[in-house]
């Protein structure tokens, strides 16, 4: 033996049962390393199976409204969009109209506290088309796919197609709206585009707030940097520099990508919400107006 000629002893031996015991502690702590990664795993396929259900109702914060509810200003148009399925929509007339503006609000609420937005649009001598969607106000059903939101906004364009010429139509998109108004800009001819706190898309949102989802879980992806290659009308985006839920660089990357059709104005010191209100966009819409 190797040990006998080099005059060495050979390694004392574990006794037998000591080596059980060894041998069995690591067997157990193998066992829980495979349940706590098992556990993980259920867990975060949990979470994503809870994030694809409930898409839904985080990125639709709507406002219902009773059917006899009376706004305060504008025409109540009922669009159908679906057999059984309407949109309730409002239209803001102006005297000696040079167009109309089809301003397609964010995710929030309903056109009874966007009827306030829309009064940034207004005495510029535009007309103002205001649609509630699917679950919003007095609007019917509800979304279960992109499809059928970029379908709907299709057919309120269509209708404005009957009353203007489409060189008289403006798109307006604010938060939730904006990724609404790349997609139907890039499919029609509007006379021009305005982006009010536009996201590059839903897929960017979701790597800011929620990293560990992946791509393939959301229905509605909304990607406002692939629509906006195939728009010809020019494109005014407005971004509050402040703003804390959509935040300016996202306005920025687009204007980047596109700066040939894109102008980027931003709104120095405005969050999310105040830039909707801002003098800014009422000074865009002035001269958009001025130009016409």
């Amino acid at each position: 033996m190797p040990f006998a000629k080099k005059g060495l002893k050979p390694p004392p031996l574990l006794p037998l049962r000591k080596r059980a015991n060894k041998f069995a502690a690591q067997s157990e702590n193998m066992r829980w390393i495979k349940r706590i990664f098992i556990v993980a795993i259920s867990l975060y396929l949990l979470l994503l199976v809870g994030v694809f259900i409930a898409q839904e109702r985080l990125l639709f914060l709507n406002e219902q409204l009773p059917e006899t509810y009376q706004f305060r200003d504008g025409e109540e148009v009922e669009l159908e969009v679906e057999k059984g399925i309407y949109l309730n929509c409002l239209w803001l007339k102006e005297p000696a109209s040079k167009g109309v503006i089809l301003y397609l609000h964010g995710n929030k609420g309903s056109n009874r506290r966007c009827l306030r937005q829309a009064g940034t649009f207004r005495g510029q001598g535009y007309d103002v088309f205001m649609p509630d969607y699917r679950g919003f106000g007095k609007s019917d059903g509800e979304y279960r796919s992109e499809q059928q939101l970029y379908s709907d906004v299709q057919k309120v364009y269509d209708f404005l197609r009957q009353h203007y010429d489409e060189s008289q139509i403006i798109i307006a998109g604010y938060s939730l709206g904006s990724g609404l108004a790349t997609w139907l800009a890039a499919n029609n001819n509007p006379s021009r585009v305005i982006l009010v706190a536009p996201y590059v898309s839903m897929v960017y949102m979701k790597d800011k707030l929620f990293p560990f989802v992946p791509d393939f879980i959301l229905k509605y992806p909304l990607r406002s940097d692939e629509n906006l290659k195939q728009v010809k009308a020019p494109v005014t985006i407005i971004h509050g520099t402040e703003d804390e839920l959509i935040p300016f660089e996202s306005a920025e990357q687009l204007h980047q990508r596109f700066p040939g059709k894109t102008e980027l104005v931003p709104v120095p010191g405005a969050g999310h919400r105040r830039v909707i209100f801002s003098n800014v966009l009422r000074d865009v819409v002035r001269q958009i107006a001025q130009r016409s």
